[in-house]
């Protein structure tokens, strides 16, 4: 059974919150971990989202989100590198020790995957400097690739690896289940990854059989076909010993009670972790 004092709540899961609601609410059942998105901390104003995490004794275990390098194509590169820096900027002064980088899809306009991973594998390396600065690693997450069209050209566990090898210092992995559960690489490269160090989060979440959007219908973990529970092992016997993130995209749960999502959460984790 997982201490539900080592689980962290990615502030997605409750995008129906506040960032004030969202800390009194996880605090409230019992959680001491929050992944803020950037919205969420913009809202709120940074100093004043600083003193009400800590007022609630809720650690910083990650925040989200920078990159998406192809979003707004060649003319907007120098853009989003700004935006990711300030994205950077902001999670160091929050004390978060990554930020999750998911690096764009497909350039606007275009169909060439080689084209994209260059583009943003280069305007990822110009962002690296500044995270090395601020003290925070650069999480790259693989995202499944059904993804890769919109969200990222990272699509394996294996590309962000080889990523990371070629980057070097100030890198990471974010590791999500709902991304790399049906890899069967994906034991071996958390394995690799372990070895080199670079293991930065785990995201949990599950892949509902009948789910009706892919962003957009995440289950609680036991809820579909994931074996969180392998996967959180394969985890921790290379090495991974930080917190276990439960990130759920959701409007099915962004529609209900965030109380009685949490409950279930923490239930859910306790059963299948």
């Amino acid at each position: 059974m997982i201490d539900k004092k080592r689980i962290t709540i990615n502030q997605i899961t409750t995008n129906n919150l506040s960032l004030q609601q969202a800390v009194a609410a996880y605090a409230k059942a019992g959680l001491r971990g929050i992944t803020p998105w950037r919205d969420k901390i913009e809202q709120a104003g940074l100093a004043t989202s600083k003193a009400i995490i800590a007022d609630a004794g809720l650690t910083v275990t990650g925040f989200c989100i920078a990159g998406l390098f192809t979003q707004k194509g060649v003319e907007g590169r120098q853009v989003q590198i700004d935006e990711a820096r300030r994205a950077i900027d902001m999670a160091a002064a929050l004390g978060s020790p990554s930020i999750v980088t998911v690096v764009g899809g497909l350039l606007p306009g275009s169909r060439s995957l080689a084209d994209a991973r260059g583009f943003a594998f280069d305007a990822l390396a110009e962002t690296l400097a500044h995270a090395r600065a601020c003290g925070v690693t650069l999480a790259i997450e693989a995202l499944h690739p059904m993804y890769a069209p919109d969200w990222s050209v990272v699509a394996t566990l294996r590309d962000a690896n080889d990523w990371c090898d070629r980057l070097g210092e100030g890198t990471g992995l974010a590791v999500d289940s709902y991304h790399v559960w049906w890899d069967p690489t994906a034991a071996a490269e958390i394995a690799r990854a372990g070895r080199a160090g670079r293991l930065s989060a785990l995201h949990v979440s599950d892949w509902l059989p009948d789910t009706r959007s892919l962003l957009l219908d995440r289950g609680i973990p036991g809820e579909g076909v994931i074996d969180n529970r392998g996967i959180v092992q394969t985890m921790k016997e290379a090495g991974f010993d930080g917190w276990t993130e439960v990130e759920i995209f959701s409007e099915r749960l962004w529609a209900e009670p965030a109380d009685d999502v949490l409950r279930r959460i923490i239930h859910g984790c306790s059963a299948t972790l």
